[in-house]
Parts: structure tokens; C-alpha cells; sequence
């Protein structure tokens, strides 16, 4: 098993550039009418929610960096 696949913060790393990925798909398809469309307070409730996990992503790889490696 690699030390990626045991490591927390890279798994959440890895899962968090997924999710970008999919998003960025997403966006590239053809969009729908406007009726079908996600009300904008939706939207923006979920960029919310993607900042505030990009911080605390951002912190726990700061606070891994930070951390002498153990050997």
C-alpha cells in the first residue's frame, strides 16, 4: 500500500481534486433551459461549503508540513 493511501490528508486531497474535476465536467456540458436551472441561493450555499473545505484542507496540510516526519 502506497504511504498516499494510508495518508488522511492526501486521501482528502485527492478527493476534494476529484470533486473539482467533476464540477469542472459539469460545467462543460450544454446547459439546460433557465426553468431547469439550480437557484442561485443554492449555488451559492455550495461555494460556501467548498471554500470553507479548501480552508480547512489548506490548514491541515499547513499543520502536516509543519510536523517533523517520523521515520
Amino acid at each position: 500500500m502506497s504511504d498516499s493511501a494510508r495518508d488522511p490528508v492526501a486521501q482528502a486531497a485527492a478527493r476534494l481534486e476529484a470533486a473539482v474535476e467533476r464540477l469542472a465536467e459539469a460545467l462543460a456540458r450544454p446547459r439546460p433551459d433557465a426553468e431547469d436551472m439550480v437557484p442561485r441561493a443554492e449555488v451559492a450555499a455550495l461555494a460556501e461549503r467548498l471554500d470553507a473545505t479548501i480552508a480547512r484542507l489548506r490548514g491541515a496540510i499547513a499543520e502536516e508540513l509543519r510536523r517533523p516526519e517520523e521515520e
